[in-house]
């Protein structure tokens, strides 16, 4: 048995269990990221497409629609 950073008391089970999933975690870990990533290039590219004119119809500027794309992605 050894201990947590808390002091309580953790087996060898668990200890085995936590240092296999590490790797596992860690590339989920990159998935995701790349996953946001992309959907963000996506957003992007297609704020780009938008016709300037359709831009001024609207009121809004690109760096709006780039502003309110990101506040909404967290």
């Amino acid at each position: 048995m050894a201990l947590r950073p808390d002091n309580t008391l953790i087996t060898n089970r668990e200890m085995l269990t936590e240092l296999l999933l590490v790797p596992f975690r860690k590339i989920g870990a990159i998935l995701e990221g790349l996953a946001v990533s992309n959907s963000r290039t996506q957003a992007l590219k297609e704020i780009a497409a938008i016709p300037e004119e359709q831009l001024i119809a609207k009121g809004v500027t690109r760096a709006d629609l780039i502003s309110m794309t990101f506040r909404h992605d967290a």
